[in-house]
């Protein structure tokens, strides 16, 4: 049988949502200029820019775009190692992203996934198997 299906379709959806989310934001932040005050002075520089001056704005923007990014690239191992051995740590890893997410609205995804992975038939059928296996 076909387990995990929708599963499988929802943490792809939200691995790659989340992937361009981030790339999204780094390349805003490098081709867009931002307006700054440092002292009463006003500054118009991009991303790339503030991080050759402080470490601070550099710093700043690798979390709003690295925090996305590294997400959904969990969200991928979650999906590649579903497919291959399917557990239900997967399931609670999912679970833990998608609430720490939760304010993206794409984290909505992997909570979903989440809840379906161990509410699925899957793991009742499985236990079943593995006592008619002992009897």
């Amino acid at each position: 049988m076909n387990y995990f299906k929708t599963e499988k379709i929802l943490i792809i959806t939200g691995a790659m949502l989340f992937m361009l989310m981030g790339l999204g934001i780094l390349l805003i932040g490098s081709f867009t200029p931002i307006q700054f005050n440092i002292n009463g002075d006003y500054f118009t520089a991009t991303y790339w820019e503030v991080a050759s001056i402080s470490m601070g704005g550099f710093w700043l923007w690798t979390v709003f775009f690295g925090f996305p990014l590294m997400i959904g690239i969990m969200g991928l191992v979650c999906w590649i190692f579903i497919r291959k051995n399917p557990k239900k740590g997967w399931a609670i890893l999912l679970i833990i992203m998608g609430a720490i997410s939760f304010f993206s609205l794409v984290g909505v995804l992997y909570l979903v996934a989440g809840i379906m992975l161990l509410n699925n038939k899957y793991w009742r059928e499985s236990k079943v198997d593995n006592k008619l296996k002992v009897d």
